[in-house]
């Protein structure tokens, strides 16, 4: 009995030393780099690791089925998360004009830039909520119907709570940017509409 115990150690010892890194800077990723947050959600995977060990089949590959765990632990994070912080937000006029406008997409600068120092202060900066729907958008790049369903709201409502969210760290990257009405744009900022425009 020890010995297998022992044995079912020394498994587990292996996997989490081959696979810790990688599955510390998913979840980083995922949790707008929250190292405190990262750290612990990527404990909770391997203890379900450490768990599941003896019942995995080898159906998959060994990394494939520990990315699963890393992505529903994640999404179950997501979800407890965005029902504590389900409050609405309440935007100004100026926010609501600026929404109003069709170029204030910023998917492409997102997707490109997620990693800079900028957007991660940014992100940090937003509610919860808002944080998690862009997390989900445009890290995890899961649809509008499929983020419904993991926070259990319509389609409709996620399409008008993801441009609040795009609108608060528009809002944000301007106010870092030292942008003020009248001021012509600074270079990052015409960065942003040129991609935009693309």
């Amino acid at each position: 009995m020890n010995q297998a115990k022992e044995s079912k150690t020394q498994n587990f010892i292996s996997v989490y030393k081959n696979h810790i890194d990688e599955i510390y800077q998913y979840v980083l990723l995922r949790t707008g780099f929250d190292v405190p947050l990262a750290e612990d959600i990527t404990q909770d995977i391997f203890l379900d690791v450490f768990k599941g060990l003896r019942s995995f089949k080898g159906l998959c590959s060994e990394r494939t089925w520990i990315f699963k765990i890393a992505k529903n632990k994640l999404f179950d994070y997501y979800r407890k998360q965005y029902s504590q912080k389900s409050e609405i937000l309440a935007l100004d006029d100026q926010m609501a004009d600026e929404l109003s406008d069709p170029k204030q997409s910023i998917e492409e600068h997102l997707q490109v830039t997620f990693e800079s120092q900028q957007v991660r202060e940014c992100l940090s900066q937003l509610p919860q909520q808002y944080r998690i729907l862009l997390l989900l958008k445009y890290v995890e790049e899961i649809s509008v119907k499929e983020i419904a369903q993991i926070i259990d709201k319509s389609p409709k409502s996620v399409e008008s709570m993801l441009q609040r969210a795009k609108g608060a760290f528009i809002k944000q990257y301007q106010e870092k940017e030292g942008l003020q009405s009248g001021k012509e744009q600074r270079p990052a900022e015409k960065r942003i509409r040129r991609a935009e425009r693309d």
